[in-house]
């Protein structure tokens, strides 16, 4: 996966992830008392767990493209920070000043016929 996919999806990913938690924690807080929790309960649950599965599979990416590019300053930093439950300072500092993507390229010289 490319710097910019996993940077983006991973932010985009938190910031779901934050709005969905506050909008569980209302929706519980106005629940108390009630037999059941209401839909809306759920539906900000589900929308939590998506986002926090995208934001494993993203941070999982980055570690291996990091690995890949053996930037393993970049890749012990990201991994620290996220273990410590800072990822998205990681992945913001990653995105912004991060190792570029760079794909090597072979290209086979055309033999003559």
């Amino acid at each position: 996966m490319s710097k910019g996919i996993t940077t983006r999806w991973y932010i985009g990913a938190w910031i779901l992830y934050i709005i969905a938690a506050i909008a569980f924690f209302m929706i519980s807080r106005s629940a108390q008392g009630s037999g059941s929790p209401p839909p809306g309960m759920w539906l900000a649950y589900l929308v939590l767990m998506i986002s926090a599965v995208i934001m494993l599979v993203m941070w999982i990416g980055t570690l291996i493209r990091l690995g890949q590019q053996h930037a393993w300053g970049w890749f012990v930093g990201v991994l620290v920070l996220h273990l410590v439950g800072l990822g998205i300072l990681g992945m913001v500092a990653y995105a912004i000043s991060g190792p570029s993507d760079t794909d090597a390229v072979v290209i086979r010289p055309s033999t003559p016929v």
